[in-house]
């Protein structure tokens, strides 16, 4: 653009030179060929305008070539990135999709834990029921031993008494045997619960 102002502004002065009034001398001697220093001058002027315009159109050259190459690896990126973006976005949807999964299998394992929660709750219950009930049966035995000791001078009591401490004894026993193996349990449970717990 710059090249083309230059050009048209050094035309328009050679044509206001040519437009100018001539000298009388030239207006006389019109049928004579112009002088050669005017032919000259006039062939340097165009020379150097031939010459800037030549450079111009060089400097626009090489701003095209640089432009070109510029177009051409923005080109060249957009065709990695569309190459790349399916697989990023393929990616992207298999994590989603993953992490979906992981939450709907944390939610299954929590629903499943719940039954195992409430049934060691119900084994803590009747566990407390069991050792309740040994101490009542503790405390029962305790109170019969002093009254046998307080009747051993009458035998009939103390045969009676004697059935129910053995029967009592016996309840108490099989209360005994039943408590460990609850507790057991009861510890199992509570430990799974808690792994399962710790996994998710």
């Amino acid at each position: 653009m710059a090249g083309r102002h230059r050009m048209s502004r050094g035309i328009d002065d050679r044509q206001s030179f040519r437009d100018d009034p001539q000298p009388i001398v030239h207006r006389a001697s019109r049928h004579l060929p112009p002088h050669p220093a005017v032919l000259e001058e006039e062939l340097e002027i165009q020379h150097r305008e031939i010459q800037k315009i030549m450079g111009e159109n060089r400097h626009l050259v090489d701003g095209n070539v640089f432009l070109q190459s510029e177009l051409t690896a923005v080109k060249d990126e957009i065709h990695r990135l569309s190459q790349i973006l399916p697989a990023i976005r393929a990616d992207k949807e298999a994590q989603t999709r993953e992490l979906v999964e992981r939450g709907f299998k944390l939610e299954a394992e929590l629903q499943s834990a719940e039954p195992l929660r409430a049934e060691v709750v119900q084994l803590r219950a009747e566990s407390q029921k069991l050792n309740t009930l040994r101490q009542e049966l503790s405390t029962k035995i305790q109170t019969l031993n002093k009254d046998v000791n307080r009747c051993k001078a009458d035998n009939q009591q103390v045969a009676s008494m004697k059935a129910d401490i053995e029967g009592m004894h016996k309840e108490l026993t099989e209360a005994s045997m039943w408590i460990p193996a609850i507790l057991f349990v009861s510890a199992l449970y509570i430990a799974c619960l808690v792994h399962n717990q710790e996994g998710l």
